[in-house]
């Protein structure tokens, strides 16, 4: 932060610039505490704070005005550098370490008019910063409607709707929304949590937005939560999000009124847990509940709220057992999507997740992300829709044909809106997908642009998932094996149900020559997403590693039925080619091999020794696979 600017001997000061500023407003909380308690440890931590805020906000183009030891005013240009500086001052406090991990900062943001004199800021839109930074939890946001007015459909971030409020010695009343704390997010108590996670999880893979698990291939166009006095979106209207929601009051047919906290508790929750996702459009659970007790008719529901989908539910349970049923509705059709219920046991809701995302997975959503984009053909395309076209190839079955249509998908989404992250992590999976498989005949070069588009990301937010994972897939072109299974441990800390990350630490074992701890990452991957458009692969790593530790005929099973899923993929049929001839069947062996030399013609074994890692138990379990392809009748070179 600046110091102070010197102010003028004048007696009277000249008529102060007026303009437009997004205002943002900062206090440390607890600071006078700190420093009665210990002045010189409080220092180094004001100093530490200090040296993240500056930077963050030179970086995202502010200017500090003035400070005064524990709260700083800046100015920005656009509400949208204002707010996401401050969402990355309060991400980089609450995961600093040390002296600079102390204190949370208190942040008001506020759109409007201000004057300047010498630097300094003045008005009532400074004042309007400064009130609502009051307002706010130790390491929460919270801004004016005019703030959020201007953000809410440009930013990737959930805002809250805290109502209209009077602020202290301002005339008007302000509408308020808030971001809360980076911990606050993460330690929110839900009741009960295994369940909530499964239904959410489940709900998400129905709409097509398993962000929560492994799929951020759903473009955001806006991404908002209403309360009930927010104006409805009219339903034709062409700017809303494509993926918007609903989730109505759940029923609680238990026959017990106390139990109705538990049926509000989860579809709060799982509003909270969708609106997550991005891309969607979900109705805050205040306005939900408006429909409570009421007579619900999908449709009606959907005129109303100005949403394309309902969620509606059920909860009943006794002292012993649960039932939750859960139906999506599209509401331009009437037509049930998808419905599906749990019953068990109390005891059986940690196997909630597993067992209804066993049952539904990624399908429905692949489904209705190519019914959007083939609903908007003919329209212009801007880059959302071109990013949705992408990832509709890209979730088509694994095949270098669906690589090569998406490339330039992500490529001209790019050149309309160079900073959109999904556009990067589209281009990214495409580059880095070529040069694993052998695509592509410039390997440096998109190599290095994967890696320049995951770094991109991850610069924007270091805790973004499918970053890492992307990140471990760059590690893992460069045979930096240790490196990439620590990338995919960092995206599992960060979401333990992202399904490819389970599946490419199994195959990340194998090269460094734990071949035996492969199918439990594998079988893990398929619990959390079993209709996965990569399973394909999966499979095929599963029956890899059985050939790694001479398990030949264990390894057959999988890698026909790796075959089957996706006939496009080559390398299942290299490795059938492999195991029947160490087992003897050698015209099973040569039509294998027949059959990927039709999808690769002209591979060998030369190349396949490529493919490699310095572990030496790999290598000695790897000569075997080198002999088998020999008896299969690959050729050297």
């Amino acid at each position: 932060m600046s110091e102070r600017t010197s102010r003028s001997a004048a007696t009277e000061w000249p008529i102060p610039e007026r303009r437009p500023a997004a205002i943002f407003a900062a206090d440390i909380a607890g600071y006078s505490k700190a420093m009665h308690d210990d002045e010189r440890g409080a220092m180094r931590a004001l100093q530490a704070t200090r040296k993240i805020v500056d930077r963050l906000i030179s970086a995202h183009r502010g200017r500090i005005a003035n400070t005064a030891g524990d709260s700083v005013l800046a100015e920005f240009a656009r509400a949208t550098d204002a707010v996401a500086c401050a969402v990355a001052i309060q991400r980089a406090l609450a995961e600093a370490d040390g002296d600079a991990g102390r204190f949370r900062l208190r942040i008001g943001i506020h759109l409007g008019d201000v004057m300047v004199h010498e630097g300094d800021l003045f008005g009532d839109g400074v004042n309007i910063a400064a009130r609502l930074q009051a307002a706010a939890e130790p390491g929460g946001l919270r801004l004016s409607e005019a703030a959020y007015r201007d953000v809410s459909d440009r930013l990737d971030i959930r805002f809250a709707d805290l109502g209209t409020q009077r602020l202290r010695n301002i005339a008007r009343p302000v509408r308020i929304y808030a971001v809360p704390s980076p911990e606050a997010a993460v330690s929110r108590v839900r009741l009960p949590r295994p369940v909530l996670v499964a239904l959410a999880a489940l709900l998400l893979a129905g709409l097509g937005l398993a962000g929560t698990l492994d799929w951020p291939h759903v473009a955001p166009r806006r991404q908002e939560s209403l309360s009930p006095s927010v104006s409805r979106i009219p339903s034709g209207d062409p700017a809303r999000p494509p993926l918007s929601l609903v989730v109505l009051p759940l029923a609680n047919q238990s026959g017990d009124p106390e139990q109705d906290y538990l049926a509000e508790q989860i579809a709060e929750d799982l509003s909270a847990d969708l609106a997550r996702a991005p891309g969607t459009f979900v109705i805050a659970h205040g306005t939900a509940r408006s429909f409570e007790g009421r007579p619900v008719e999908p449709r009606a529901v959907g005129r109303e709220l100005g949403v394309r989908y309902v969620v509606q539910g059920s909860l009943r349970h006794s002292a012993e057992q649960v039932r939750f049923a859960v139906q999506l509705t599209d509401v331009e059709t009437g037509a049930a999507l998808w419905a599906d219920r749990f019953d068990g046991t109390r005891a059986d809701l940690a196997a909630a997740q597993d067992a209804l995302v066993a049952q539904v997975g990624r399908t429905l959503g692949i489904r209705l992300l190519e019914a959007e984009t083939q609903g908007r053909a003919g329209h212009p395309a801007d880059a959302v829709d071109l990013v949705m076209r992408g990832q509709a190839l890209l979730n088509r079955p694994f095949a270098r044909e669906n690589h090569a249509g998406a490339r330039p998908l992500f490529e001209r989404a790019l050149a309309l809106d160079p900073g959109n992250t999904h556009a990067r992590l589209g281009l990214a999976e495409v580059l880095v997908d070529g040069v694993l498989n052998g695509w592509t005949g410039e390997r440096e070069t998109d190599l290095h642009r994967a890696e320049q588009a995951v770094a991109a990301v991850l610069q924007g937010d270091p805790t973004h998932p499918f970053g890492h994972y992307l990140r471990g897939e760059t590690l893992r072109a460069r045979a930096r094996y240790e490196e990439a299974l620590a990338a995919f441990d960092r995206v599992l800390a960060l979401n333990p149900s992202f399904a490819r990350a389970h599946a490419y630490r199994g195959l990340i074992h194998i090269f460094l020559g734990r071949a035996e701890e492969t199918e439990a990452d594998i079988a893990a991957a398929f619990r959390l997403s079993p209709k996965d458009p990569l399973v394909g692969a999966w499979l095929a790593r599963d029956g890899l590693a059985k050939l790694h530790l001479g398990r030949d005929e264990a390894a057959i099973p999988a890698l026909l039925r790796a075959a089957a899923v996706n006939p496009l993929f080559d390398f299942p049929h290299l490795y059938l080619a492999c195991a029947y001839a160490r087992l003897g069947r050698e015209a099973e062996a040569r039509a294998s091999l027949a059959r990927f030399l039709e999808l690769r013609p002209g591979y060998t074994v030369a190349r396949y020794r490529t493919l490699t890692s310095g572990d030496p138990t790999f290598l000695a379990q790897r000569e075997r696979i080198y002999d088998g392809l020999r008896r299969a009748g690959l050729p050297e070179r």
